[in-house]
């Protein structure tokens, strides 16, 4: 499996094989990057990829120095996983 940023669509893509099995879809913003929508094929579920989604968009939003608004609820799920990625939040 492979992450990929589409930055002109403000999306990441979760690839198998090049073939999308993920995605998570985020609005930047007034020095905010809102993760909207994670989602990930049935069948691939329970892999963490949608956790690696989060994890990709929590680390282009540091590296940017933006905050995140973990507006889906999966993205605040990760937060609560992961303690020490919270210092992004907005």
């Amino acid at each position: 499996m492979e992450l990929i940023h589409v930055a002109d669509q403000s999306k990441w893509l979760a690839l198998n094989d090049e073939v999308q099995i993920g995605e998570l879809v985020y609005e930047i913003a007034e020095g905010k990057l809102t993760i909207t929508y994670t989602e990930v094929e049935p069948y691939y579920r329970g892999n963490k990829i949608a956790e690696e989604l989060v994890l990709a968009a929590i680390k282009q939003a540091r590296e940017a120095q933006l905050k995140v608004v973990p507006a889906c609820s999966f993205a605040v799920t990760v937060f609560e996983r992961y303690p020490d990625e919270r210092d992004v939040l907005a």
